[in-house]
């Protein structure tokens, strides 16, 4: 029986069900092992129309994908204890994946820096050690916030933290935070705050304004209130992740904020080496860029703080595996002829993907389509078109790095760094992609 037979044989329900195992199985490497508690557990965590599903329910779940062939079950003893789930069969039957990739979604590239962020925050657990201060690098597009979001649900689900989740780019934050020094600190501790209480029904913290003084700085204020009242009243393992540092890139708040960031981490590590009761969480934070250099900072702010980890572009490996996803067969001759078009951009490389597996498209007809309107990247270059029509100085620097010319705007560079549409190598500053080069010596 094929894929979709098999998935033919599935209630709508149990189709989603299955979407989930195959997004936990794939993100282990194909297999796990996994009981029918702990399935339902995961069901439960990321089956948004399902409050409460039991472990008998769970079991019959695994039953049913085992009877159509889509999985393998080893049973490791008698009872309810785990069994070794083996993934044997999936195609992606869903909608082209935008931006975050769900918790459900069996299309998540897993790569090193997984596995390097995974580590570091469990190598934390331990109250002799320096707490993590993790520092997620990559340009917009290659996945930060898909990762943040698995490395949160990895802490919750099987190291049992309690995690505090905040998104500087969510609305939240309006744009005067990003003018107005006090005002980011504000919102951030009441951010902060709630995140932790959602987390915590019981956390009960007083109103913050109360303790707002203005004889403190902003800084001074947010710091003294998360400590004394949030975090010193949460005893078990905390992670704090802070989401979307970009927009305070590029901004005049920009070396303020961050170096309050690296003094949370060195108060941490003075702890550690005192001894004295570490309170502070872990930290995650994401951003596309080195900061913008600035007067009162010499290089970034950032430089030497925590751990620094950069989110890679997709290897041939991985995206051969990722076709098979799709249901295409696929040889690295033909993945190597895609990459050389658009590298290993995720998100770049999963619309080309899809378009590949809902048509009969070949290669050479996306080549020359590649450009177009009408072409699986159409409407994503149209937005980076519009932005640097927008803005003539981003327009002017990006032309020159595409003719090979020196552009002297360090500004400029920086944003399109940022955006992702450069990329610096040995070989100096160029356009990330082939693709790119094209679409803009064509546009601009």
């Amino acid at each position: 029986m094929d894929n979709n037979e098999a998935i033919q044989k599935l209630t709508e329900k149990e189709k989603k069900d299955f979407d989930i195992l195959a997004s936990f199985l794939l993100y282990q490497g194909g297999s796990a092992s996994i009981s029918e508690e702990s399935f339902a557990q995961l069901l439960t965590e990321r089956s948004k129309d399902s409050p409460f599903i039991a472990p008998a329910t769970a079991g019959r779940r695994l039953k049913a994908f085992q009877k159509t062939g889509m999985i393998d079950i080893k049973k490791n003893g008698r009872g309810p204890v785990a069994s070794t789930i083996f993934l044997k069969s999936y195609i992606y039957k869903g909608p082209l994946v935008t931006g975050i990739v769900p918790l459900d979604c069996p299309l998540y590239v897993k790569r090193n820096a997984d596995d390097i962020c995974q580590e570091v925050l469990e190598t934390g657990n331990n109250p002799h050690d320096s707490l993590p201060f993790i520092r997620i690098k990559a340009a917009k597009g290659m996945g930060k916030s898909s990762l943040m979001i698995r490395l949160r649900d990895f802490l919750e689900i099987q190291q049992k933290h309690i995690i505090g989740y905040v998104d500087l780019g969510s609305s939240g934050f309006d744009a005067d935070c990003f003018t107005d020094l006090d005002k980011l600190f504000y919102t951030l501790t009441e951010e902060i705050t709630q995140s932790f209480k959602n987390a915590i029904p019981g956390l009960n913290p007083p109103p913050l304004q109360n303790f707002w003084k203005k004889e403190r700085t902003s800084s001074k204020n947010c710091e003294y209130y998360l400590e004394e009242v949030v975090f010193k009243k949460i005893k078990q393992h905390k992670t704090l992740f802070i989401d979307g540092i970009d927009r305070v890139l590029g901004k005049a708040i920009q070396t303020d904020f961050l170096l309050v960031l690296r003094t949370w981490n060195e108060t941490k590590l003075k702890k550690v080496v005192t001894k004295a009761p570490i309170v502070w969480p872990s930290i995650v934070i994401a951003y596309s860029t080195d900061p913008y250099p600035d007067h009162k900072f010499k290089g970034s702010p950032m430089d030497n703080v925590g751990t620094a980890v950069e989110l890679q572009e997709f290897t041939p490996a991985s995206i051969l595996e990722l076709s098979k996803l799709y249901g295409l067969t696929w040889s690295l001759d033909e993945v190597n002829s895609l990459m050389k078009l658009i590298g290993g951009h995720p998100t770049l490389i999963n619309r080309a993907l899809y378009k590949f597996c809902k048509t009969n498209m070949s290669f050479v007809e996306l080549e020359q389509q590649s450009t177009q309107v009408n072409s699986p990247f159409g409407d994503y270059l149209l937005k980076y078109l519009e932005l640097l029509q927008k803005d003539e100085q981003l327009n002017i620097c990006f032309k020159k790095i595409l003719k090979g010319e020196e552009c002297n705007d360090e500004f400029s560079k920086f944003q399109l760094e940022k955006v992702g549409l450069i990329r610096l190598d040995h070989t100096g500053i160029k356009a990330r992609c082939e693709l790119y080069q094209r679409y803009f010596q064509a546009n601009l």
